[in-house]
Parts: C-alpha cells; structure tokens; sequence
C-alpha cells in the first residue's frame, strides 16, 4: 500500500453492475461533453509558479499582525476553503467563514472582531452575491476601517463596494465557483494558516494529467470511475452515500456534495442525490434506514491509513476492545463493521482509501472527483459547468427585498 495514493476497494454488489465493454462509447460520449462543455478546471486552475502576489499578500498581513481572516463568501467562495481549513487547523479561530446572513453568526464575527487584530476576504465570483453584500454591509457598520480584500471575477461589479485593483484577485471566468478552490478562493485562505500550497498546487497538476480527457479509459481511473457510477445509477440506484470516517474530511464531503449536486442535477431523469454521513456518528442515525429501508443508495466509504502525529493510544483506565488500539484503528475497525454489514444486506459499497491527509493526496483526491463529477456529466450530455436550477429563487428573493408583489407559494394548513 505504500507506493498507492489512493486506493480505491468494492464489494461483489459495487462490481456486479461493472463492465467496460462499452468503454468505447463511453470514452466517445467524454469526448463530445468535453468538446462542447470544457473542463475549466483542468486548464484554468492555479499553477505554483503563479503564487508570488498570493504570497506577497500572505506577507503584508502577517507584517500587519493580522491575527483572525474572516472570509465572507458562501457556497462555492467558502466551501472548498473551508475543506482545506478543517485539514489545517479545524478548531483555529485565525481562519473563520461567514456565509449566511444568521443573526447568530454575526454574533460570532464581532466576536473575533472585536477581539482579534482582524482583516476580512470578500469572496464573490459575480460580484453581486446577496448574501456576501449583506454581511459585509453588516461588518462595515459596526467595524469600520478593517482591512478589506475581495475575490472576484467581475472586479467592475465591486467597484460600488470599495474594491481597487490593489485589492482584489481574479478568479478566471470560465472557473466556476465549485472548482475554485484551485484558485485565490482557496489558496487565499490556506496560505493564511501556512499550508503548503506549493505541494497541494503541484500535486494538482500532476494527478490533472493523468486524468485530463485525452487519457484514453483503460488509463484513467476518473473515466473509470465515473462509468461505474454511471451503470450502478443506469441499474437501479438513486442515491450516493460518501461516509466518511476522518473527521477532518466531513467539510471536504461537504464541498463535494456541492460539486456532484450543482453540476449533474440538471435533467429529470438523473436520480443520483448525494449526502455526506459521518462516521461513526451516523451510524447512530441512518444506519438502520440503510441496512433495512429500500435498496437505492450507494454507500462509498471514505478514510485514511494515518492521522500522524495526532493519533493517539487509547490506554486501560476504562475496560474495553478498545484498549492498546489507536484512535485511528478503532475508526478503521468502525468502518470496516459498518461496510460488512451492507454488503450481507446487499448493498453496494466502495471505498476509498489514502495514505494521509498530506496536501500531495487532498489536492489529489479533489482533482478526482473533479474529474469524476466532469465525466460522469457528459455520460449524461448535461453541462456539468451551470447551475441554471438555482437561478429562479435568487430572482424571486431579490423582487421580495425591493418589496415587488410576488404570488404566495404556501398556504397555512394547521397551527400547532
């Protein structure tokens, strides 16, 4: 195992469904979704050679002794930030997201706020996120004067915010928000916390060769990978389970259940709803409904052979199997019980399996679902790359703020 990055395992029920002996229609159908949806991601992202003003940045704020960022974006401008924060440094309150405009949640940022030497990173890829607009309205009335920096691909659409080409970093248009964390919207806030970006950048790019759409099936494991989901959805399947078992990747389950959902939920007939369920939480919640309610998920197991130096031993103070066991075994032993336990059910499981939890796999791991997600779209002649399902709510909430008459969709039925 010690030569594999990341090493992907399924039961007879996974495999049962599998075959490639249309891999050629397949790999056929890849070419002309990438033909006439390309991948931006694989072209656009962020190489480490183009670090230098990112890191001149990171510089400027640590000379200022900026001790809290607060990042105010939401969706695509947080969620991959957020996965690589939970990596770093889950519990730091030098790093902290502000999506929703909740009450509570600008309790906590004036929190840190007033507390903290702070500095804020706006993160819009239109420029015109009403709930990114909101909350920095917000901070301005009651911290005036903080730092402010802003992400965007549309600089002329924050120019009415205070943003000056000083201060503001391009994401490239073609990228969409859920593939930007290969971008400033990612690096940004990880170079804040000191993470690696070089090698997380850098194994970005090694593992997007090996995957890119001129790398013919029987090559590429993404191509692969997206054919098993999409036979195992063609059969029966109307859902995909990812559980995860590191805690540290729950927010990444998080970011990708926006990337699978955003780009394949576009067509009537795409029944494939992902979830993130954490283990071994969930195992006290959904299991039963997964072992005895209807057969229609899919459960992929997601965990890691090493916490480093953060496992620890679990010493006799209270009896128990689990005594002289490490954290990380106990949680392997969890996984491995629940997976046992679908697959005497007959359901489908696979898992996938990493070496560590260094920057050189995460930046792997999400440049294969990129890929993945990317495939598995064109197998469904949708573009991948859109959200169009998500623009009638945006322009029905803005005609309710400007206090346009707009038809009641609910009615009341009881009071309780």
């Amino acid at each position: 195992m010690a030569s594999a990055h990341i090493r992907f395992s399924a039961n007879r029920f996974w495999m049962n469904w599998q075959s490639l002996q249309r891999a050629q229609e397949f790999d056929s159908l890849m070419h002309a979704g990438a033909k006439k949806w390309p991948a931006a991601f694989s072209t656009d992202f962020m190489r480490a050679g183009d670090l230098a003003p990112l890191e001149k940045w990171a510089a400027e704020l640590r000379q200022a002794d900026i001790e809290t960022l607060i990042v105010i974006g939401i969706g695509g401008s947080s969620l991959g930030g957020i996965a690589l924060k939970s990596l770093i440094a889950p519990v730091t309150g030098r790093l902290v997201f502000w999506e929703g405009p909740h009450p509570k949640s600008l309790q906590r940022i004036a929190f840190w706020a007033e507390n903290k030497r702070a500095a804020v990173l706006v993160v819009s890829k239109s420029g015109t996120t009403l709930e990114t607009r909101a909350n920095l309205a917000l901070f301005r009335q009651f911290f005036p004067g903080v730092r402010e920096y802003f992400v965007t691909s549309e600089p002329k659409a924050i120019e009415d915010m205070g943003a000056k080409k000083a201060n503001t970093f391009l994401i490239p248009k073609a990228l969409g928000g859920r593939f930007s964390v290969v971008s400033p919207v990612g690096v940004m806030p990880a170079l804040f916390l000191d993470y690696n970006v070089k090698a997380f950048l850098t194994s970005f790019e090694e593992a997007n060769a090996e995957w890119e759409i001129a790398i013919p099936v029987a090559e590429n494991v993404a191509k692969q990978a997206a054919i098993h989901f999409y036979n195992l959805f063609a059969a029966r399947f109307t859902g995909v389970a990812f559980w995860v078992y590191a805690a540290d990747l729950v927010d990444w389950g998080r970011w990708l259940v926006q990337l699978w959902a955003e780009s394949l939920g576009k067509k009537a007939h795409i029944a494939a709803m992902p979830l993130v369920v954490q283990g071994p939480e969930d195992q006290h919640s959904l299991l039963q409904y997964f072992m005895e309610a209807s057969n229609q998920h899919l459960h992929c197991f997601i965990d890691t052979e090493s916490y480093g130096s953060r496992d620890s031993l679990i010493p006799n103070e209270v009896r128990g199997d689990f005594v002289d066991k490490s954290l990380g075994q106990v949680l392997t032993a969890q996984m491995k019980s629940i997976e046992a336990a679908l697959t005497a059910r007959e359901r489908p499981v696979g898992e996938f399996l990493l070496n560590d939890l260094s920057e050189v796999r995460i930046a792997r791991f999400m440049c294969f679902w990129m890929h993945v997600v990317s495939y598995l779209g064109y197998l469904w002649e949708v573009n991948p790359f859109d959200q169009p399902g998500v623009e009638t709510g945006k322009i029905v909430c803005k005609r309710l703020l400007k206090g346009e008459s707009v038809e009641e969709s609910v009615h009341p039925v009881f009071d309780l």
